[in-house]
């Protein structure tokens, strides 16, 4: 038997080996081409979903509004606390990058400031003597032998035999003065502060600022009363406060803490605190350390243990667990470089800069520790950042890196060489990962790959007509959108795309012309697959519109050691065979 080309499966290409080398599956090229079972298949293209601006840069499906749009790069993160009120949804996304401070978007666009500055001012603090008495009334009783001492509510009319009730003895305060002076030993001293409240969706949301300095301590004695005043609201667009709430010390209270003693609407200038100290709630001031977050935050997340964060140059922000707009300035942390995009594994914080990346690790915010990892591979794109489950995927000068909570890996070590993943334009990668594939645009063109992460091979992906600008992975939807032209598209969510897949060139040892080809798969006459037929170099021996599972003579052709052949259409395809007789083919000949 004469020998036999045999492609008993399809994968796709691995740039950096020599195609001569490559297995007899894998690809020289591959575009267009679904090969996740095994066989040949065409990708679907894009299905229309909606129309947008050309220009846009980052896109996001809301769950009750439909699609957002902005022209610039925007990080979009879903609210991770109560998000309803009864069984209707709020939509509040969290937002860095739309406008020159963090906004809190609702459904229907009502958008808010994200964050709320502390009071500057301390408040002013006045003792009112006798503000905490009003008129004391002393009730007094005669009673006969027997009889029973009423209450002071208790009808005062003679009950024969039990003696006589008279009316009671009202002595009233003069001039707040209470009867008794023996109560005015004991006193207070108080030091005030106060917080602003916004208050968003009917109460639902209730974000709280730090709180303002403390006012100096003042001594009231019993009976009299502290005087609150001199609130000053923030002068920042953007916010909605409602309330202001107002704390105090508690004497013997060897912490110092400040506790909750009211809550006023704006509107109200003052309030008069009469209470002692053992009335004054135990609710504790909890916003202290609670800075705003910084105007010019980018890059916000969220990591899987409710930490926001996000980064300001160099500096990494974190917020207090499940508060996204509180980010304590003792909490931040600094690295070497220009901090480009955040990812995060689990509740690690991946940090990735135009240097070695970072790792912020540890259960809690305060107690974050960075690790410099050893890799000096910088991020290219902070629009290439991909998460897949305890991984993040990212573009760097040699390739896709892979983190995860294990290991550091570049995932396109054995795919392309660094000069081939250079001449890609990696730094206009937008891209995510999808169901075990990392899928990538280059953005303003219409080209893009699919790496299957478990393969580690890839396809090139050729879209007809307008360049993409932007990718979205949606994961209530499990599907990637991408801004194309002036739509927004589903991926692989249209008709087949003709696929072209090029085998790699077989060399045979010895002069050999093939005769016969024999494509196992489901085309026919209405579907066909071209094949082409190639010897050494780029120019078609011969094309050849196979319409059936036969066998297909070739016209003859001069003798070669090298051979491959290209496919092309949608029909999906098994298998291909090619040799010097139809005898070969027939009858297995390998």
């Amino acid at each position: 038997l004469m020998p036999t080309l045999l492609i008993p499966g399809f994968g796709g290409e691995v740039p950096r080996i020599e195609p001569r080398t490559l297995e007899a599956h894998q690809s020289a090229r591959a575009v267009n081409c679904d090969l996740r079972r095994g066989s040949l298949r065409p990708l679907r293209g894009v299905r229309r979903v909606a129309e947008v601006s050309a220009s846009v840069r980052t896109i996001f499906k809301h769950d009750i509004d439909g699609w957002l749009v902005w022209d610039k790069d925007v990080s979009v993160v879903k609210s991770a606390v109560i998000d309803v009120i009864g069984e209707t949804p709020l939509g509040h996304l969290l937002i860095t990058g739309d406008r020159d401070y963090p906004t809190q978007r609702f459904a229907g666009g009502e958008t808010y400031r994200l964050g709320i500055p502390r009071p500057e001012t301390a408040p002013t603090v006045t003792v009112k003597a006798g503000a905490g008495i009003g008129d004391v009334s002393v009730h007094g009783f005669i009673a006969g032998s027997g009889g029973d001492m009423p209450t002071k509510d208790s009808q005062l009319a003679p009950v024969e035999g039990q003696g006589v009730a008279v009316a009671p003895i009202v002595f009233s305060s003069i001039d707040g003065i209470p009867p008794s002076t023996e109560a005015e030993k004991i006193s207070r001293s108080s030091s005030y502060c106060y917080t602003y409240v916004q208050s968003l969706q009917n109460g639902v949301y209730q974000q709280e600022s730090a709180p303002s300095p403390p006012s100096e301590l003042v001594d009231v004695k019993s009976g009299d009363g502290a005087l609150v005043s001199g609130f000053r609201l923030p002068s920042l667009s953007g916010l909605n406060i409602t309330h202001i709430r107002i704390y105090r010390t508690v004497a013997g209270n060897e912490t110092g803490e400040f506790r909750f003693v009211a809550e006023i609407p704006v509107s109200q200038a003052e309030y008069m605190d009469t209470a002692h100290d053992k009335d004054v709630p135990t609710d504790v001031l909890q916003t202290t350390l609670w800075d705003r977050i910084p105007d010019d935050a980018q890059g916000l997340i969220k990591t899987d243990n409710g930490i926001y964060a996000c980064f300001q140059g160099n500096e990494l922000l974190v917020s207090e667990l499940f508060i996204p707009y509180a980010f304590p300035e003792s909490y931040r942390l600094t690295v070497e470089d220009r901090i480009v995009a955040l990812g995060h594994v689990d509740s690690t914080i991946v940090i990735l800069t135009t240097g070695r990346p970072y790792l912020a690790q540890g259960a809690a915010p305060e107690s974050l520790q960075l690790l410099h990892l050893p890799i000096e591979q910088p991020c290219l794109s902070a629009r290439s950042v991909g998460h897949l489950p305890g991984g993040v995927v990212y573009a760097c000068p040699d390739g896709l890196m892979l983190f995860t909570s294990a290991e550091q890996s570049l995932l396109t070590s054995g795919v392309f060489t660094r000069d081939q993943w250079q001449e890609l334009g990696p730094e206009n990668l937008v891209g995510s990962v999808l169901d075990g594939r990392y899928i990538g645009f280059f953005s303003g063109t219409n080209q893009g790959f699919i790496l299957d992460l478990g393969r580690k091979d890839v396809v090139r992906v050729e879209l007809p007509g307008a360049p993409v600008h932007a990718l979205y992975h949606h994961v209530n939807d499990d599907c990637v959108y991408l801004a194309v032209g002036t739509d927004i598209s589903v991926f692989e969510g249209g008709e087949s795309l003709p696929y072209t897949w090029r085998s790699k060139p077989f060399f045979m040892s010895a002069l050999t012309s093939m005769s016969a080809l024999r494509i196992e798969g489901g085309q026919n006459r209405g579907n066909p697959v071209t094949v082409r037929l190639f010897g050494p170099g780029e120019t078609p021996r011969q094309t050849l519109h196979v319409r059936d599972t036969r066998t297909v003579r070739i016209r003859t052709a001069r003798c070669e050691k090298l051979w491959s052949l290209e496919l092309s259409g949608i029909a999906p395809v098994y298998e291909a065979r090619m040799g010097s007789s139809v005898e070969d083919l027939e009858h297995g000949g390998a």
